[in-house]
């Protein structure tokens, strides 16, 4: 008897340790910044607004695709901060265009229940050097808490193209950014969002 127990223990075990594993991992990977259900509320990202001009709004862009994002251009070095309090869950840098070469660092980053912030820095890196050098930039990693205004990292410039492009997901699906900035980030967005001279809206979607 005592035999056959240590049998089903030798079995169970590992069963055990594996499944608290991948529970543990699970819990870890969509544990958010906050327990609140309540919709995050967005600082301005970037530090010095003095060398940020913004070069797309969220919507469609009626060039035959959605644009899932706020894209604020800068024409130097700049530091971007965390709008709200965030918990960082992936950081991936990637080729994502080609003919010329484009590099970039994506962060995804949960505020409260059901929302994720993503923060794609674009520094119009032309190759995989000027791309590590944009990921070295940041000051963050997977697994982090940062607290709102803490600097996430410095977006590089490397070129006239050089933005972060700003987008959230509410449930999986994308939002607008604009309709969760704070009284503040609009005050500092909306004059910026007049001198790009578009007529379009910035959110022509403001499904949540």
């Amino acid at each position: 008897m005592k035999r056959k127990m240590r049998i089903i223990l030798l079995v169970l075990i590992p069963i055990i340790l594996v499944i608290s594993g991948i529970g543990g991992y699970a819990l870890w990977n969509f544990w958010p910044a906050s327990w609140s259900t309540e919709p995050p509320v967005l600082d301005f990202p970037v530090e010095n607004t003095d060398v940020i001009h913004i070069i797309g709004g969220y919507g469609d862009t009626g060039l035959g695709f959605f644009h899932n994002g706020i894209d604020f251009g800068c024409n130097d070095s700049v530091n971007i901060l965390a709008p709200c309090d965030l918990r960082v869950f992936d950081i991936k840098t990637w080729l994502y265009a080609t003919n010329p070469d484009r590099w970039q660092t994506s962060v995804r980053m949960r505020t409260t229940l059901g929302y994720i912030l993503e923060i794609a820095f674009e520094s119009w890196a032309l190759n995989e050097s000027f791309g590590d050098l944009q990921r070295n930039a940041l000051e963050v990693k997977v697994g982090q808490k940062i607290k709102r205004g803490e600097v996430l990292g410095q977006l590089l410039y490397h070129g006239d193209g050089t933005h972060i492009h700003f987008m959230i997901r509410v449930k999986r699906e994308d939002a607008c950014p604009y309709q969760f900035f704070s009284a503040s980030a609009k005050a500092i967005f909306d004059p910026l969002w007049d001198l790009y001279g578009t007529t379009s809206v910035v959110c022509n979607d403001t499904s949540t």
